[in-house]
């Protein structure tokens, strides 16, 4: 689905980069609990989180949600 895909390439971004999920939280300004519910599939970040992430992390946002 939509937000295992998310999930999965959130997941392995963080960890080539070396983040968890409390310094992603502190990156976005959101509480580490919303990521682990990005990271578990719960939920989807709001675009401007989708932004900050690829933004910060150096991906774009169609890899992060699989779009070609």
């Amino acid at each position: 689905t939509k937000k295992k895909v998310f999930a999965e390439r959130l997941a392995e971004t963080m960890e080539t980069r070396g983040h968890n999920p409390i310094s992603m939280a502190m990156i976005v300004g959101v509480s580490p609990l919303t990521v682990k519910r990005w990271l578990n599939g719960t939920f989807e970040p709001r675009f401007r989180n989708v932004s900050r992430i690829s933004d910060t992390m150096g991906v774009s946002e169609n890899y992060l949600h699989d779009r070609a």
